[in-house]
């Protein structure tokens, strides 16, 4: 009955629906044109919206998805990627044996110039002196008076960009080594902008009772106002570095964050 009944009623909805229909379109077909057009309108519209948001999302995930992965594998490989690195350094590294060997404890810059350099004067000796001290392990804060505060420092394991970043990779060097001596240097530029000499420094290493030596070519670059230093590069046996590199700086970044700098 129920069934019936319900039956009965679409049926009339539906003959009622129709008749409308017909009717509009008799009376209003100028109306009923725009009413379909409309709907066409309106239906194309929302489809091609719903495909561009759509399609729109689908790029967005896909992007995503794809930096998300991509991101992870750096991160996987971020480890053995700074071991590679250190190894490869590392392997360039002459080791040392137990026997004492000739140990520098004055250092004459001018007594030590490459040829058709020029004498170095009271302030270059001082910082000369200052830069020894801090691969000597012997950082003090007059060690840092000569660099402006932007001042970058990188070598092949580090990139630290402003002062402090810079001061702490050198109060770091005394936590990894017993202690650093230089074995012998040369000066091998000294102009205006440039100081740029070599320093062979055999650096000792705990609990093991070996060393290490390590041939630094250090450039300093003075800023012409201030003629402070404004970048220090160390190149490991006169190899060139490359591009700073995120794990450069992500090194210096960790060494900031352990080591403690002594405040001023």
């Amino acid at each position: 009955m129920i069934s019936e009944t319900v039956q009965s009623l679409s049926s009339t909805l539906h003959s009622t629906s129709t008749t409308i229909t017909n009717k509009i379109h008799d009376n209003y077909p100028n109306l009923s044109d725009k009413l379909t057009d409309n709907y066409s309108t309106i239906y194309s519209t929302f489809n091609d919206k719903y495909f561009a948001i759509y399609s729109s999302l689908s790029n967005t995930r896909s992007t995503v998805s794809s930096t998300f992965n991509d991101g992870t594998a750096y991160i996987y490989n971020l480890s053995s990627s700074i071991g590679n690195q250190v190894s490869s350094y590392a392997s360039m590294i002459e080791p040392v044996g137990d026997h004492e060997e000739r140990e520098v404890t004055k250092i004459h810059p001018n007594d030590n110039l490459g040829k058709d350099v020029i004498k170095l004067d009271v302030d270059r000796e001082e910082i000369f002196n200052h830069i020894v001290d801090l691969y000597c392990c012997k950082p003090t804060k007059e060690c840092f008076k000569h660099y402006d505060d932007d001042a970058i420092f990188e070598d092949p394991l580090i990139y630290a960009a402003g002062l402090q970043n810079l001061k702490a990779q050198f109060y770091g060097l005394p936590k990894v080594f017993v202690k650093s001596t230089t074995q012998s240097c040369k000066i091998l530029e000294n102009t205006p902008n440039y100081l740029r000499f070599e320093l062979e420094q055999k650096y000792v290493l705990p609990f093991v009772g070996r060393a290490m030596k390590i041939n630094s070519q250090i450039k300093l670059e003075f800023n012409p106002e201030n003629k402070k230093i404004i970048r220090h590069t160390d190149l490991w046996y006169g190899n060139p570095i490359g591009k700073e590199g995120m794990l450069r700086k992500g090194a210096a970044t960790l060494v900031s964050m352990f080591v403690s700098v002594p405040k001023e």
